[in-house]
């Protein structure tokens, strides 16, 4: 009878275990899906009607370097040294920046960091360019996506959204974010956690 109650007693407490693990998890998931969500909506109102200009892809690229270095075969050269590369109104800026092209030697990516890499674009419609800037960058010209990597910051006139990563998807007009670590405002060491920060600047009354 005791070790049949040892048993039940053992059982009863590994299943409220269990239970609260599950119950762990599942919040996890919830927050997590409700800050994407939340981003995901910030992120309509703060890039509204951005599109990439339309032309940009029908100029030709101009690159500025101190050193550069092709790779016929990998189909790559690389720039170093306060490195410029403008194609119509797109202008990336960075120490480092890396160009891929395609069999007929069109662009289709580039890799740029710096101390902050920077890039900039003019959108359809619009007066004022969009901007942005984080430690290391990756731009798809075939895809039209722009991926900030690491105190990424991007900027429309007063609208601004800063955070760990954010993709950028001018075609789509299509804004994601995302920080490294969520929850309290400070970790158990007592190091500021990163959070996406999203600045929404007020209307004019008319």
């Amino acid at each position: 009878m005791i070790h049949l109650l040892s048993r039940i007693a053992t059982a009863r407490t590994g299943t409220r275990t269990f239970h609260l693990n599950n119950i762990r998890k599942r919040a996890r998931a919830r927050a997590t899906w409700k800050v994407v969500i939340i981003c995901l909506l910030c992120s309509w109102i703060l890039l509204p009607r951005v599109h990439a200009l339309s032309t940009d892809k029908e100029k030709p690229i101009h690159i500025e370097a101190d050193w550069a270095e092709a790779d016929d075969l990998q189909r790559t050269v690389v720039y170093r040294g306060a490195v410029i590369v403008t194609q119509g109104s797109i202008r990336i800026d960075g120490e480092k920046v890396v160009l891929h092209y395609d069999d007929n030697g069109t662009l289709i990516k580039a890799e740029a960091e710096g101390r902050p890499a920077k890039f900039q674009q003019r959108p359809d419609g619009s007066a004022q360019k969009q901007h942005a800037k984080a430690k290391r960058m990756e731009y798809f010209a075939t895809r039209n996506l722009i991926i900030l990597l690491g105190n990424a910051h991007s900027w429309q006139g007063g609208r601004r959204l800063s955070a760990d990563r954010i993709e950028y998807d001018t075609a789509k007009n299509r804004v994601r974010a995302h920080s490294r670590r969520g929850g309290k405002s400070k970790s158990r060491d007592g190091k500021p956690r990163s959070r996406v920060r999203i600045v929404v600047p007020a209307k004019k009354n008319q």
